[in-house]
């Protein structure tokens, strides 16, 4: 008898334990689905490392947290069918909890992959959508007892079936094959020049005197059509507010319309598909249209709606049958709500009741949160805008204006060798002893800076510079990393091997050395911080910019190194992060730097090499005015990353943009449009040809 109550103890006491685990888990995976949708939004604006880690974290365990519950709860009804568990209204409550599972696995429209490589998955994420739904389908079957709760579970399963199917579909649609199949190729206007060239041999064979002639053609329509869309669409002060001024609100108008215009073309660079020379001069001629805002402007709004085919559910939401399902589906739910409000609930535990109502209320603010998010979507605004919906789109921009929104974190990473040092504690020998001091140390001396205005505009007019030289068919190959630079200060002969004779990595460390010593070794503050708290006067403004793009130049190669030109043995970072802050000790730096400088150091020893080819860099900027030397700095640099730029590859581009978005893909995409990369056949002055045939 006592033996009897102690197995019936046991039991219980496991029942009780499987219970709470089974709420445990289905809350987990609640809690997830709110994480998710919260950070998926954002994490395209904010780089921190957290925010990210984090992100990816409940990512992975998202799928495995809903899948194990499912899987508890089809184990459990199979226990009871096999007569070794009763059933109680524990487990009538928990079958509910089935399909709302399946509707945390069709995931929040903000994030459908974590990076691009989650496309790829659409087929295994094909399979679990039909393994799990079967599963559901299964217990719902099985446990079919109530009436009012398995109509309800069958509703809310019919929404996780959509959801889930919806996910895949997507996934589908942003894979690399998919993806590339679904733009339609270039498709060039056909020249008049070809027709003239064929007639003008047909009048020479004929024996006319035939005289070519050349007129310059002007090819605008598109940059006319959405100046025009701007000015036709109603911007009177009392539908937008009185505190807006006509001529920003066209600019708002016009620099979305020009950015969803360019952004049908542009996903095309992301297929690595070649575009025609009048693709080109459209694009040009769109961002430079009158009421655009700015090129980066654009551009960040066009690489945010790239990013949303990629990462989220925008190929699906951003149509109009998927904003009717948002509605059903937030419809469809708080029925469910209703419904259930009236059942009889006293068969049911407190805790079981309080997760159920938990259930119904997330799913509904998450499908709040999900029309929020369209409404406050720049496909939308644009929609607004072609429709003439003044009154909506105004009302909108008033409680979320267009040019606020972030759409990329606006930052720079920064990674500064000088300021590395060895750290002897118990934990940092722990971590070398792990081999992940190398990583630590990575993350730990990580900073960020916001992109400035002064190196955008620097970063643009380099860019036209090189457009210019790159229309008139002139070799532009040495203007990449610093030559013209240089020369028009009258450093070339002193600097040009820093930049010629020195691979691409080798030069920047030497540049990222030499510009840090320019900037310990002057009368300059010793902290950024206290520079950018002084007066902001121009000398002081170039002085940043140096430095900036200098240690994000540095992050770009040890962190990101996929996103510049291919090298060959290059530097590792465990060889060179410590020997630049363990060789120069403040204030005796300078004598030994022009000791260093004066070593002969053979090219095999590559640390002391750079450090002494660094210094010798250093020696000669120092000998350059202030003013002039930091626009020396500045220039060399945005030259470097604009050639840097050049040589991505768009799938490193895409691959990067969930973490913030780098400065590099905004450049590399800013070329694109002026025709500086290899998706462009060699540019010609745009003219059109003419013939004039003389009848004698």
């Amino acid at each position: 008898m006592r033996a009897r109550s102690l197995s019936e103890l046991l039991s219980s006491s496991s029942d009780v334990r499987k219970e709470w685990e089974l709420r445990g888990v289905v809350f987990l995976s609640l809690a997830l689905q709110i994480a998710l949708i919260c950070l998926g939004s954002c994490r395209k604006y904010l780089p921190h490392a957290w925010i990210q880690g984090f992100t990816w974290f409940a990512y992975l365990l998202a799928d495995s947290v809903a899948i194990y519950g499912l899987g508890m709860i089809s184990n459990t009804i199979r226990e009871i069918k096999a007569g070794k568990l009763s059933s109680n209204p524990h487990t009538e409550l928990s079958t509910f909890w089935a399909p709302f599972l399946l509707l945390h696995l069709g995931g929040p429209d903000t994030i459908s992959a974590y990076a691009i490589e989650d496309n790829e998955l659409w087929l295994r994420h094909l399979l679990t959508l039909v393994n799990q739904a079967g599963l559901t389908v299964y217990v719902l079957v099985m446990a079919w007892t109530h009436p009012t709760l398995s109509f309800l579970a069958i509703l809310i399963l019919l929404l996780g079936f959509y959801k889930y199917g919806e996910r895949v579909w997507v996934l589908r649609a942003a894979s690399d094959e998919y993806f590339k199949d679904s733009l339609p190729e270039s498709q060039p206007r056909r020249k008049d020049s070809d027709k003239i060239e064929a007639e003008c041999v047909l009048k020479g064979e004929e024996g006319y005197n035939v005289t070519s002639h050349q007129v310059i053609d002007v090819n605008n329509e598109d940059a006319i059509m959405i100046d025009d869309a701007t000015a036709e669409f109603p911007s009177e002060k009392l539908s937008c507010g009185k505190d807006v001024e006509d001529q920003e609100y066209k600019c708002v108008v016009g620099t979305l319309l020009s950015a969803s215009h360019l952004v049908h073309t542009s996903q095309r660079l992301f297929a690595d598909q070649l575009f025609s020379i009048e693709e080109r001069d459209s694009r040009l001629t769109i961002l430079s249209g009158k009421h655009c805002v700015g090129d980066f402007k654009v551009i960040e709004m066009e690489l945010g709606l790239i990013y949303d085919m990629f990462y989220s559910k925008a190929n699906a939401v951003y149509t109009r049958w998927g904003f009717i399902c948002r509605l059903a589906i937030f419809f469809l739910i708080c029925v469910a709500l209703v419904l259930f409000s009236f059942t009889d609930k006293r068969p049911y535990s407190k805790p079981d009741l309080f997760l159920t109502f938990l259930l119904l209320g997330a799913a509904i603010f998450v499908e709040l949160y999900a029309l929020a998010h369209v409404l406050f979507s720049d496909q939308v605004a644009c929609w607004l805008i072609k429709k003439k919906q003044s009154a909506i789109f105004c009302s909108i921009n008033r409680i979320k204006p267009l040019l606020k929104r972030r759409r990329w974190s606006n930052s720079m990473c920064q990674y500064n060798l000088m300021s590395l040092k060895n750290n002897y504690s118990r934990w940092w020998r722990f971590l070398k002893l792990l081999h992940v001091d190398e990583m630590a140390v990575k993350f730990l001396y990580q900073g960020h800076v916001d992109v400035s205005k002064d190196i955008k505009d620097l970063i643009v007019s380099k860019i036209k510079e090189k457009e210019a030289v790159d229309v008139q068919d002139l070799p532009f190959t040495k203007i990449d990393r610093g030559y013209c630079v240089l020369s028009a200060h009258g450093l070339l002969d002193q600097l040009e091997w820093s930049i010629e004779k020195l691979d691409f990595d080798t030069s920047i460390l030497v540049w990222h050395i030499a510009t840090e010593l320019c900037y310990y070794l002057s009368d300059e503050p010793h902290s950024t911080r206290e520079l950018e708290r002084n007066d902001q006067s121009p000398h002081k403004k170039k002085c940043l910019m140096g430095l900036h793009m200098s240690r994000y130049m540095l992050y770009l190669q040890f962190m990101c190194p996929s996103m510049l030109p291919a090298r060959i043995g290059g530097f590792r970072f465990r060889d060179i992060y410590k020997k630049p802050s363990e060789r120069f000790r403040w204030p005796k730096a300078r004598d030994e730097m022009k000791d260093l400088s004066n070593r002969s150091v053979s090219e095999e020893d590559k640390v002391n090499y750079v450090l002494s080819k660094g210094c010798q860099v250093a020696l000669v900027l120092g000998g350059v005015s202030r003013w002039w030397r930091w626009t020396v700095i500045s220039e060399v640099w945005v030259e470097m990353l604009i050639h840097a730029a050049g040589k991505g590859k768009a799938r490193d581009h895409a691959r990067h943009m969930r973490g913030g978005g780098e400065l590099i893909t905004h450049v590399w995409f800013l070329m694109a449009h002026y025709g500086l990369t290899d998706h462009f056949p060699k540019p010609h002055p745009r003219a059109t040809a003419e013939i004039i045939v003389n009848p004698w």
